[in-house]
């Protein structure tokens, strides 16, 4: 697993996939997954890698407002980025 992340930017490859968030946005091999609109405290998207494994990924302050976005993308429940 690899991965990099910025302010509003995350991503990280699982085997032959690549999972990105970026702009409020979920990407599976550059192919939009899921969009959110507005921002509250968590929000959540959802998508599929290729294989079928399910991919969620929680997006949400860390928890003060002007704190750092946080990020944790989970593939069939297990946690593959948290930042």
């Amino acid at each position: 697993m690899d991965f990099t992340s910025s302010s509003k930017r995350w991503e990280v490859t699982v085997g032959e996939d690549v999972i990105r968030v970026e702009n409020d946005t979920l990407y599976v091999n550059d192919k939009m997954q899921d969009i959110m609109f507005g921002l509250s405290t968590a929000e959540c998207m959802y998508g599929k890698l290729p294989n079928g494994k399910e991919v969620k990924v929680k997006i949400g302050a860390g928890g003060k407002l002007g704190m750092k976005m946080r990020c944790c993308i989970f593939v069939d429940c297990e946690s593959v980025l948290v930042d």
